[in-house]
């Protein structure tokens, strides 16, 4: 039986008339069955039919998708992807226990339960439940997240509030009872007019306060017709002057208050003049001090800021 091959690289047998194609059969990297250099013309349509038939079986393995938003993942089995549907509003793709995709709520990557917690890490995500009341977080290498929560070491201040002054007085009210002593911090203040700054207690307006620098001993508090106190006697522009209030055993509900108090502020005699004024006062108040009024004798408030401070 004798062959020859046409240009068109059709082999045709010169015995039965019949022609056959010379196909390479190259190396399928999913194994689908390819034409092959010996197969008859005749047998092609069967031969594409079945490799038709495994590239569509195989395309469809690796893009399983049906629906919009779908997506695909490499599964167990070799050359066949997994559909993972859409996932709902808010949910976020994660890794599932069995190490494939999944989508979950934030809630479901984070280990924070209750209100306060805060989110921190040992060898993994790790959570510190909020402290008690008035405890701070402190470092602390012995805790497995580094931190924990306790209470502040004797003598610590903490910030309570920040105020700017401003109008014809300002109050700052709601003052934490938590700690054993108060620090009121005033800087950089001055009214519109040189005059005198005063300050109250609980908003008390009647004669409760008394000058302890000039009561002599024996004095009877109950007859003070002060209704405020002052921080400063004559101050004047300047972002220099500066004055505290210090008030011991503040929370107490049983006990008079005793404030010490000092200040220093330019005065309206020059730029170099300053008036200094140290002061103790007596309060005849029993009730904790939960807020504090400061106030110029007249005008208005050009500037100045009050720090409120807790101290242990």
């Amino acid at each position: 039986m004798e062959h020859s091959q046409s240009n068109s690289g059709l082999d045709q047998c010169h015995d039965c008339g019949v022609r056959r194609k010379q196909v390479t059969n190259p190396t399928s990297n999913y194994s689908f069955q390819m034409p092959t250099a010996t197969d008859l013309v005749t047998d092609l349509p069967a031969d594409f039919e079945v490799f038709g038939q495994a590239v569509d079986t195989r395309l469809k393995a690796l893009q399983p998708g049906t629906t919009l938003g779908d997506l695909a993942y490499s599964s167990a089995t070799a050359n066949t992807n997994t559909r993972l549907p859409i996932g709902t509003s808010g949910q976020v793709l994660a890794v599932s226990g069995g190490g494939v995709p999944a989508w979950t709520t934030t809630a479901d990557v984070t280990p924070l339960t209750t209100k306060g917690d805060l989110f921190t890490f040992t060898t993994v995500d790790a959570r510190i439940g909020v402290g008690a009341n008035n405890t701070v977080l402190t470092a602390d290498s012995a805790e497995a997240t580094g931190l924990k929560w306790a209470t502040p070491a004797s003598g610590s201040m903490t910030l309570l509030s920040t105020t700017t002054l401003s109008g014809s007085s300002t109050t700052i009210s709601g003052i934490s009872g938590a700690y054993k002593n108060l620090y009121i911090e005033v800087s950089g203040f001055y009214p519109d007019a040189s005059n005198s700054i005063r300050v109250r207690i609980n908003g008390l307006t009647t004669g409760v306060y008394r000058d302890a620098t000039k009561a002599s001993q024996g004095s009877n508090l109950a007859t003070s017709t002060l209704g405020s106190f002052a921080l400063d006697v004559d101050s004047v522009a300047g972002t220099e002057n500066f004055g505290y209030i210090y008030i011991n055993n503040y929370a107490s509900s049983t006990n008079w208050k005793i404030l010490d108090i000092y200040s220093v502020a330019k005065n309206n005699n020059g730029a170099t003049y300053v008036t200094h004024y140290p002061a103790y006062v007596y309060v005849r108040e029993t009730n904790a001090v939960s807020s504090i009024t400061l106030f110029p004798v007249s005008g208005n408030w050009s500037a100045g800021t009050v720090r409120v401070y807790g101290v242990n």
